[in-house]
């Protein structure tokens, strides 16, 4: 973070002893969690991308400053590449206007005239050629052989290189969404894992370094299953992309103690495209039979330079090794491709230009040999040559492939002592393929919901997953079914759901690297009860607790809906960042995940915008939260509101250096720690907004927008607003409009307006704003108010010329009643009206002359009430009637604004004395004559 203070002394205006006064307080409030991160600089709380620019931006009460442009900048420091945030003050560059009368223009620094483009104070934006870099790299493979023939120079802080170490690996990589991940291969001759894998560009400068460290969960079960090094990249700059593209981005692996981060050893290659990487199926990492003795030197030794051509110096270099790309061929004459990247096998000293190699595919089991060919090679390189071979097979030698029985070699002819081979294994790339399982048909009970996750190890074996709820089959037949189309037809038969397939037939394989593998889950007759696609996806970071399973809010969703289901996958990096990755299967519209973090002492409600996407700064809670297995995932339907999926996330691996003491200082337990809330379930429908979280945003059509925002959708006319996390969206009411000229509808605008001009130019700068929302000079208007929605009472008008809002309310004539009796005809209506003239019977409300009386729903709507009797108008008074007593006409019923009030008469002393007028709802006192006294007892 650049503090204020810096930014504030780069602006002419003010002095340092002012600046000092005026700048606010940027103070870390948690630095213990401050990471360093060298591919991206940290301006503020905000991430700022390698190669970006923006205006400083210091918060209330200073805002943006226009005059101080900040750059992220790669540094160089000692071996390592850097960000660090460079500001500059560009008010002294601005050019002496051209004309007399030069203007400010809102958000810019220097002072222009009509015209003028080429000022300093335009931040630039991603140029088109960035767009193209990001469409070329997405969801490319590329591929790299690590040897100790790389071109690329190591060295260590003190500037000595680093020795090369003995054995060869292979790695591939996948870029997918401004992420690349990686996997790696090691040979059998390396016995002790590498400390870390580090990225470098040509100059052998530091770009990001990766700890390989296993985290206990599925990273570190699949990682020794399928002996492979598994990781991801994230957040890759935009510079570092084009060395990618290049072919100027180099990978290698270190050895040394972990502790102080020394360097002992490293094996290095090139990152570069490797032929048919995107089919590869199969592949095989080739080592030399007789290693040759490791000299200790490194590639910064100038006993040989990479651009040298004398073979004879070259071949005495230590370092020989390959890789194959191996794709298969299904189908009636089923074939095998192989893609060859090696060096190493030539002699030292070639006796002609051209060199013959051999490459033999056996099997050594069965004493079989099914490739020998001799190949001719024009220019043997020193660091890296290619070579393809392609040849037909049977279905038993596709079996044998699959189970890893097949030997692949390649040795120059007349040298096989260079000879280098190795098994052709599963393919290298570090996959694992999960679906949602969605229910087929309705059953007559609960919905079942389950997903399926699978992987292949390193015998060629299926190990796999399923989780199954609320299925009521007892012993369901759980099948792999290859879908093409509408055919259908069955692979493999699962015994277990969970458990490892030893040998799995080869057919599996080509409709499961090409997403046509579905899981099918049903009886022996009839459609599944469950079913899901399996797709690919590389395997996540190491913090992952694996997916886990979006249940159905069977309460809020009948049976009777389209059936849904889904998976989460949630991880945290090193960098205390919170990944996330959303898949829903079956038709439930629009979607938007939140995170619920209640459990926990100071937890909230977070929505994640996208199916996938990154929080770079989650709170404290949420990172315990997360940390004991106490955070919720929930999907909400398209109001927003009502929650349609929701799981329970298993506990995820956080580092230490971005966990609380809090949760580090107290050992967890499920029911014993004190910062989490016992039995807490969150609330389905989360109806109090105000309680669970004051700054809730909503989210709509893939943009977030924050609480109490208004904005209009101009293609569907819809204008919407966010209030504690409930969107409400109405149509745009268009007041009228009376004018003398023809009217005109701006773009963007959906009411017609007035204007004299039909060739006026509509822009922002040139109109009102209201509430963040523009409107156009002469439109009108309706205030819009959220959640109770249009506000017709008032119309709200820019003025043409003044490009001023103003909005008066609409003026009530007088009443010709008494205000107690006067009503409004609608909820929603302006202004209050008399009632109509009394009715004593409901049948006569109704006029003679109409042909049908209007309906019980038009008089509610209208603002009438319901009544025994049937519904009455609004403002109408009648008597209630008793079945056994008849109409009470004592008894006067009003209604009004929906709501019925009943008064008896009352009588006062002056109407009993003229009782004899007769008003029999006066119920008046006799006065009691005296009675005589008793006469006396006789004596």
């Amino acid at each position: 973070m650049l503090p204020a203070l810096v930014l504030l002394a780069l602006a002419a205006p003010l002095g340092l002893a002012e600046a000092r006064r005026h700048a606010p307080n940027l103070h870390e409030e948690n630095p213990a969690r401050r990471t360093t991160r060298p591919a991206e600089c940290q301006f503020g709380k905000q991430p700022k991308e390698l190669g970006s620019s923006w205006y400083a931006d210091l918060g209330p009460p200073f805002g943006v400053m226009y005059c101080i442009i900040c750059e992220c900048l790669p540094v160089q420091k000692k071996r390592r590449m850097v960000a660090k945030v460079h500001c500059r003050n560009i008010k002294n560059d601005c050019p002496v206007p051209s004309c007399d009368t030069p203007v400010l223009l809102p958000g810019r620094c220097c002072k222009t005239c009509p015209g003028d483009a080429n000022t300093p104070d335009l931040v630039q934006q991603d140029s088109p050629s960035v767009i193209v870099v990001e469409e070329i790299l997405s969801m490319k493979h590329f591929g790299a052989l690590l040897t100790g023939r790389s071109p690329l120079c190591i060295r260590r802080d003190d500037m000595t290189g680093v020795p090369v170490a003995r054995g060869v690996a292979t790695a591939r990589f996948i870029f997918r969404r401004r992420h690349l991940y990686w996997s790696i291969i090691l040979g059998t001759s390396i016995t002790v894992q590498p400390r870390a894998l580090l990225f470098l560009d040509r100059e052998g400068r530091l770009l990001i370094e990766n700890p390989l460290v296993k985290v206990p969960g599925i990273h570190a079960t699949y990682e020794d299953k399928t002996d492979k090094l598994c990781g991801v990249w994230r957040r890759v700059p935009r510079e570092y992309k084009r060395l990618l593209r290049d072919g100027s981005l180099f990978v290698a692996l270190v050895w040394g103690d972990a502790e102080n981060s020394t360097m002992e050893s490293a094996l290095s290659g090139r990152i570069d495209r490797y032929p048919a990487l995107t089919s590869e199926m199969f592949t095989s990492l080739l080592e030399p039979e007789y290693l040759p003795p490791p000299s200790g030197n490194s590639a910064c030794e100038d006993s040989f330079k990479p651009g040298q051509t004398s073979l004879a110096l070259a071949g005495q270099q230590e370092g020989w090794g390959g890789t194959a790309v191996v794709t298969g061929v299904a189908g009636a004459a089923p074939s095998l491709h192989f893609a060859i990247a090696y060096n190493g096998i030539f002699s030292p000293v070639p006796r002609e230009k051209e060199q013959a190699v051999r490459v033999m595919l056996t099997m050594p089991d069965k004493n079989q040999t099914i490739i020998d060919e001799i190949h001719q090679i024009a220019k043997p390189g020193y660091e890296l040559n290619v070579l393809e071979v392609s040849t037909p097979v049977t279905a038993a030698e596709l079996r044998s492939l699959a189970r890893g029985r097949l030997f692949l070699s390649i040795e120059e002819i007349g040298a096989p002592e260079r000879r280098i081979t190795g098994k052709v294994m599963q393919k290298a790339t570090c996959e694992v393929y999960h679906a949602p399982l969605v229910a087929e048909r309705l059953p007559a009970s609960s919905v079942p919901e389950g997903l399926a996750l699978l992987y292949i190890d390193k015998e060629g074996s299926l190990v796999y997953d399923i989780q199954i709820d609320n299925l009521d089959a007892t012993d369901p037949k759980i099948t792999l079914v290859e879908e093409q189309g509408k055919r259908h037809s069955q692979v493999e038969i699962l015994d277990t759901r969970t458990g490892v397939l030893a040998r799995p037939s080869a057919r599996i394989f080509p409709p499961l690297y090409d997403d046509q593998l579905a899981v099918h889950i049903g009886g022996d007759l009839g459609p599944p009860l469950l079913r899901g696609r399996l797709l690919s996806r590389p395997l996540p970071d190491a913090a992952s607790g694996g997916p886990a399973l979006l249940k159905r809010i069977d309460a809020l969703v009948p049976v009777t809906a389209n059936p849904v289901a889904g998976l989460a996958w949630v991880s945290v990096d090193a960098l205390c960042g919170l990944h996330y990755e959303v898949i829903i299967t079956g038709n439930v519209g629009i979607w938007t995940a939140w995170l619920d973090t209640h459990a926990v002492e100071g937890g909230s409600i977070r929505p994640l915008v996208g199916p996938e996407g990154c929080v770079l700064e989650p709170s404290p809670a949420e990172l315990g939260s997360l940390y004991t297995g106490s955070a919720y995932l929930g999907i909400r339907g398209a109001d927003n509101f009502t929650t349609v999926l929701l799981t329970l996330l298993p506990k995820i691996s956080v580092p230490l250096s971005c966990m609380d003491n809090t949760y580090l200082n107290t050992k967890y337990t499920p029911n014993t720690p004190t910062f989490v809330k016992m039995g807490y379930q969150p609330d389905r429908r989360l109806s109090d907004m105000n309680q669970l979280s004051k700054t809730t945003s909503c989210y709509y059509q893939e943009e977030l927008h924050t609480d109490g925002s208004q904005w209009i959708v101009p293609e569907s006319c819809l204008i919407c607003g966010c209030i504690h996390g409930e969107l409400r969206c109405d149509p745009v009411r268009c007041p009228p409009v009376h004018c003398t000229v023809p009217t005109i509808t701006p773009p963007g605008q959906c009411c017609p307006i007035c204007t004299n001009s039909s060739t006026a130019v509509w822009n922002e700068s040139h109109g009102c704003h209201l509430a963040g929302q523009y409107h156009a000079p002469g439109s009108s208007w309706h205030p819009y108010l959220v959640p109770e929605g249009y506000d017709t009472c008032a119309v709200c008008t820019c003025e043409f010329s003044t490009r001023q809002v103003r909005c008066p309310r609409v003026r009530c004539p007088p009443l010709r009643c008494a205000e107690k009796d006067a009503y409004r005809p609608d909820k929603k209506a302006c202004c209050r009206v008399c009632p109509e003239v009394k009715a004593k019977k409901p049948e006569d409300l109704t006029p003679k002359d109409q042909a049908a009386p209007r309906t019980a729903e038009e008089i509610l709507a209208e603002g009438g009430c319901k009544f025994p009797d049937g519904p009455l108008m609004n403002g109408v008074e009648v008597h209630p009637s008793i079945h056994s007593h008849g109409e009470q006409r004592c008894v006067t019923c009003r209604c009004k604004d929906g709501e019925v009030t009943c008064v008896r008469k009352r009588c006062n002393r002056a109407l009993c004395a003229r009782r004899r007028r007769g008003d029999a709802c006066c119920a008046c006192a006799r006065p009691r004559r005296p009675r005589p006294p008793p006469p006396p007892p006789p004596s």
